[in-house]
């Protein structure tokens, strides 16, 4: 080029370097803008504009300053490009075009780099051909990059920071002791019912559980904790989920019973009033709720609210004390005769070494579900090679029959510890699960309002009031199955009740 042409013409010098640049050979932008100043004076070139980005040019319309030296030169204030590449300008198609367009309609009069020269008069198919390959090199790292992600994921591996509540060390994803135990306590109070998101929070920070800048931990942030299968061992990514091989916090059981409380529509929640049974009990006659207030001093009453205007319960209030009695009343449906209970637990006891424990049925249970998975699949993959299934839905079923395996291995290897830890441990929470009310009862007139709220949370669905009466209760289970026997006495009834407790437990182990 001729002194005269490189006088006229107005320079820009663009450097780009970006995060997916991990290629030792990409200078940085200081580098790239020190090499370039060099070349722009052998050649005798005058430098008019500037541009450093630090964004990568897989996509269009993603630099701002790129996005400003095409809009110099398509005004005529810039006509020659200094770059350190060609692929410092462009990785993608849209771009590359826009650069070409601009050079044949010699609107751009030259692009100059370290290696060579691009001119409006140069064949169009050299240029197209190094910037299909700048496009295929993001493609390609795309590429690998996914593939590397999901050979980790598929080896136990977590590829990005470790959740809070864990710590990335070389290589590996480890309890962080400071505030694992604050995740698992979160899980544990949650699953009660018995607090709200922000009552965890408040909790929490009092106890220490603190950001690294020492702050409060949002309520918004827990209840996204509570969803993070990760603690118990579940790794989850674009829909798919993997088995981790990193320790878990919390066990799958405790995750599903805080999954299935989040989806409630509602629950109880610790009242911050200090009328202990508002919210809890309904009025027989009209179902409105029953509330409280305070009268001749400091003595509580609650009566009907009388929210529909159909009822005159309203007008009989119950002292707290009264009512307490009474509650204390619906553990009098659940007492068995202990003497039967131990009966039917020595009864079992002998019995147990011809059958199969709770969990080793749990297991063959899973175990043959597994099979029947691995079944579907290999029809699945038949019907898609005979293209009788579509590509897409062979990939939809496929991915449904891939997660549900994750979740059953995941159980599996929880049962498969507890079968090493446990051995009569069932048959003495099927008994426990008999004698506990009569405890639950002797302690219950004894304890504080709060506390009383607290045990009939754990026992009741609800109960209605009816001339300041016990009416009907609800149990929850296993208490509603205990409640039903009408001789507790009566070694048949008890056995019967023993055995429905044991088929529960199967299908939910560690419920009770």
């Amino acid at each position: 080029m001729n002194d005269k042409n490189e006088t006229t013409i107005k320079y820009a010098l663009y450097c780009r370097k970006s995060t997916e640049d991990s290629s030792r050979q990409i200078l940085s932008l200081d580098s790239q803008e020190k090499e370039m100043l060099k070349l722009a004076d052998s050649l005798n070139l005058s430098i008019d504009y500037k541009f450093r980005e630090s964004k990568s040019a897989k996509k269009p319309n993603n630099r701002p300053q790129f996005s400003e030296l095409i809009n110099l030169i398509k005004r005529g204030k810039i006509q020659g490009v200094l770059c350190w590449k060609i692929d410092r300008l462009s990785r993608n198609p849209i771009d590359s075009a826009t650069i070409q367009w601009l050079l044949q309609q010699n609107e751009l009069k030259i692009i100059q780099t370290m290696e060579r020269q691009y001119l409006p008069g140069d064949n169009a198919l050299l240029f197209n051909v190094e910037s299909g390959m700048a496009n295929q090199y993001i493609l390609d790292l795309s590429k690998n990059v996914k593939r590397g992600i999901r050979a980790k994921l598929e080896k136990g591996g977590w590829p990005n920071l470790a959740p809070l509540g864990y710590l990335n060390k070389d290589s590996k994803i480890i309890i962080d002791k400071a505030r694992g135990k604050y995740i698992v306590k979160i899980f544990e109070m949650y699953k009660t019912g018995k607090y709200s998101v922000k009552e965890i929070a408040d909790t929490l920070f009092k106890e220490g559980f603190r950001s690294r800048a020492h702050n409060k931990y949002h309520k918004s942030k827990i209840h996204k904790m509570l969803s993070e299968s990760f603690y118990c061992g579940i790794m989850e990514r674009d829909d798919e989920k993997y088995l981790g091989t990193h320790e878990p916090l919390i066990s799958k059981k405790l995750f599903d019973e805080v999954q299935e409380m989040l989806t409630k529509k509602s629950h109880i929640k610790k009242q911050n009033i200090p009328f202990a049974f508002r919210g809890m009990l309904r009025c027989a006659k009209c179902g409105c709720l029953l509330t409280a207030t305070k009268k001749k001093g400091r003595l509580t009453y609650y009566y009907c609210t009388n929210g529909k205007n159909v009822c005159e319960e309203h007008k009989a209030y119950i002292k707290e004390e009264n009512l307490s009695t009474e509650l204390n009343g619906v553990f009098d449906n659940l007492i068995f005769d202990e003497k039967v209970v131990n009966l039917v637990y020595r009864a079992k006891q002998r019995e147990s070494g011809n059958v199969l424990s709770y969990l080793d049925e749990a297991i063959l249970g899973l175990q043959n579900r597994l099979k029947t998975l691995e079944e579907r699949k290999k029809v699945l993959i038949d019907g898609y090679l005979d293209k009788v299934v579509l590509e897409g839905d062979y990939k939809a079923k496929n991915q449904i029959i891939e997660n549900e395996i994750v979740l059953i291995n995941k159980d599996l290897q929880e049962l498969e510890i507890k079968k090493q830890s446990q051995d009569n441990i069932t048959l003495e929470r099927i008994r426990n699960a008999f004698l506990e009310p009569k405890i639950i009862q002797k302690a219950f007139l004894l304890q504080k309002p709060d506390e009383q709220r607290n045990t009939l949370i754990d026992v009741l669905w609800n109960a209605t009031i009816d001339n300041k009466k016990i009416a009907n209760i609800s149990f929850k289970e296993p208490y509603n199955v205990l409640s039903k026997i009408e001789n507790k006495s009566d070694f048949n009834s008890v056995r019967g009740v023993r055995d429905y407790i044991r088929t529960e437990m199967r299908q939910n182990t560690n419920k009770y």
